[in-house]
């Protein structure tokens, strides 16, 4: 039997008719930009990661780019980051015209602190470190290295909603945190979206001038009539926010029944194969279970052959 890596079908009779709601809501009130439902997650969002201000845009591409724009990164400045990541980290990086710098990574995937320590210049500016697979970098001591040079921390926490570390949630650690929201992520919706979170205000009123093609709102209105700098669309549709709402309240339970698998794997996958291991005081954010083996190419062909 082939099993796909992925299966985005909605098999669930229960979520389906939840969708086919919330799609009907937002077809009945027709507002499709910046409405209700829009309002509605990015309160709750906010809510779930503890921050006081959440930013619904159109990608985790976006949300990362604009999370470093919000941070004044540009042409004269270095990033540390990591280069085991999906490429847009590095992308969103580069498009502020800012240079990427690629720190090792440890034996769980996730960015090295001493190798960050090691790669800051005069030109550092700021460090991305990318919870890998939805396992949480070590905040606490990329924080403490970020405060001793007095750089900012970005997180790119595309990979690990619901990941927390000693009571706190990923995106929280950080001046601001970026999140995915594509149908393959641990909280998925039904085409590209994202969110920006973070409790800097200022932060928040620029990502939000940004998202708009770099445009205020008229107060009480969605017309947007105020042009304060340049910027492109970013802007959050309010059907992938409906459907994202219902996702939101299915999480939970989708949470519950990818812990408990990856818990079988393992207990059960032999030994010779290596698995993010979880500190007890963190949930880990399984966008995808990663292993590591010392015959990955024979195991690769392996499992595409048979499986």
């Amino acid at each position: 039997m082939k099993v796909p890596m992925f299966d985005l079908r909605v098999l669930d009779h229960n979520l389906k008719n939840d969708l086919k709601e919330a799609f009907e809501r937002v077809l009945d009130h027709g507002i499709l930009f910046m409405g209700p439902e829009v309002e509605e997650l990015e309160s709750k969002i906010a809510e779930y990661i503890g921050v006081k201000y959440a930013v619904g845009l159109s990608s985790g591409s976006s949300a990362l780019y604009l999370a470093l724009q919000s941070c004044d990164i540009g042409s004269a400045d270095e990033v540390i980051t990591t280069p085991l990541t999906w490429i847009i980290t590095a992308n969103a990086i580069a498009a502020c015209g800012a240079t990427p710098v690629f720190a090792d990574v440890c034996d769980d995937f996730n960015i090295d602190p001493v190798s960050i320590n090691e790669n800051i210049t005069s030109k550092t500016k700021a460090i991305v470190p990318m919870h890998y697979a939805g396992h949480m970098c070590d905040m606490e001591t990329i924080t403490q290295i970020a405060n001793e040079n007095g750089l900012v921390v970005i997180e790119d926490a595309a990979q690990a909603f619901g990941a927390e570390l000693n009571g706190k949630k990923s995106g929280s650690f950080s001046t601001v945190g970026a999140f995915s929201m594509n149908p393959m992520k641990p909280l998925n919706g039904y085409g590209d979206l994202g969110f920006a979170v973070t409790d800097d205000k200022e932060k928040y009123e620029r990502i939000k001038i940004l998202r708009y093609s770099g445009t205020k709102s008229v107060p009480g209105t969605n017309v947007t009539a105020d042009s304060q700098e340049v910027s492109l669309n970013h802007k959050i549709d309010n059907i992938n926010a409906a459907l994202l709402l219902v996702s939101l309240k299915y999480f939970p339970a989708k949470q519950r029944t990818v812990s408990k698998i990856a818990n079988r794997y393992n207990t059960e996958l032999t030994r010779q194969i290596e698995y993010q291991k979880v500190a007890h005081t963190e949930t880990h954010g399984r966008f995808v279970y990663v292993i590591k083996s010392d015959q990955r190419d024979d195991l690769k062909k392996y499992l595409e052959n048979n499986y």
